[in-house]
């Protein structure tokens, strides 16, 4: 097995982790009415958007450290993108 195949440490628990996160507080934010639900609701989708950015970090992290430097930077660029999008939505 080359390094490009071997797998990103940390990846599988922490998508597991939020995947019952954002399962918990989406049923919490169902249930319950008045602050409670509403910002339960809110950390369900913030879960559900943060995730695919923190697995592209950690991609880029990964391929930094095996030496394949494009694929790095591509990650980079892609997260420099996303959060010039956030900023420019909040402006």
């Amino acid at each position: 097995m080359s390094e490009l195949d071997t797998p990103v440490q940390g990846l599988k628990p922490m998508v597991v982790a939020a995947t019952v996160a954002a399962f918990a507080l989406s049923l919490v934010g169902s249930f319950t009415q008045g602050t409670l639900g509403t910002t339960a609701s809110g950390l369900a989708i913030a879960t559900v958007v943060a995730v695919p950015l923190l697995r592209v970090a950690m991609f880029g992290v990964h391929w930094w450290r095996i030496g394949d430097r494009r694929f790095a930077a591509i990650a980079a660029v892609l997260i420099a993108i996303v959060g010039s999008g956030a900023v420019i939505a909040l402006l």
